[in-house]
């Protein structure tokens, strides 16, 4: 299920992320951080608790939660990265599905820009085990440019060196159907959307 593709690039990427993440255009910049900042407002809001970022980058959404916070990634150049913005989160170094935590661990997921790379088998695999692992989880990523959603493989370069990417970009209606959520955010560029789940036993 590795996508050692995926695993490289973003190694690769990580000193430049957060420069390039869909920037450029002062406009679409400002846009960026204009819903960054709406959609860290709502997770600020969030009661604390245990929260757990899957694929946590450079930790733009871990420095919004609140409480006892694990920051995980494959990546240790993002998770460096993640501690310089979020000093506070544990950060955990892991290639994932699965979750390398007990059952019912937290009572919060958030995964921002990571669920979107996910393949069939991978998206069975994460939503499993975060069902397993936490009682709510929260879904942010791209929304798709027009009323379509958009499954593609893109092209992408760093440096002098190109990969092939598998993304998805999701319409509110896409990716609520998918989850079996609800719309916490929807704006121009991002889209977030919660679930919630009984607790689950630790037997």
């Amino acid at each position: 299920m590795r996508d050692l593709v995926r695993e490289q690039y973003y190694r690769h990427r990580a000193p430049v992320y957060d420069e390039t993440s869909y920037r450029g255009d002062p406009v679409v910049n400002a846009g960026l951080d204009r819903e960054t900042a709406a959609i860290g407002k709502l997770l600020t809001a969030l009661p604390a608790g245990r929260a757990l970022d899957v694929g946590c980058g450079t930790g733009v959404w871990t420095q919004f939660l609140r409480g006892r916070v694990v920051a995980l990634d494959q990546s240790a150049e993002m998770l460096e990265l993640a501690h310089a913005r979020a000093p506070w989160a544990q950060r955990v170094r892991a290639l994932f599905p699965p979750l390398p935590f007990a059952t019912g661990a937290f009572d919060r997921i958030v995964t921002g820009n990571f669920y979107g790379l996910l393949r069939p088998a991978e998206r069975a695999a994460f939503l499993a085990e975060a069902r397993r692992t936490a009682r709510e989880l929260i879904v942010i990523d791209l929304r798709s440019d027009g009323d379509r959603h958009e499954e593609k493989t893109e092209v992408r370069s760093v440096a002098d060196t190109t990969y092939s990417i598998f993304r998805r970009r999701f319409t509110p209606q896409s990716l609520c159907s998918e989850l079996d959520g609800e719309v916490m955010y929807e704006g121009v560029y991002f889209l977030a959307v919660r679930v919630m789940w009984p607790a689950v036993s630790q037997g």
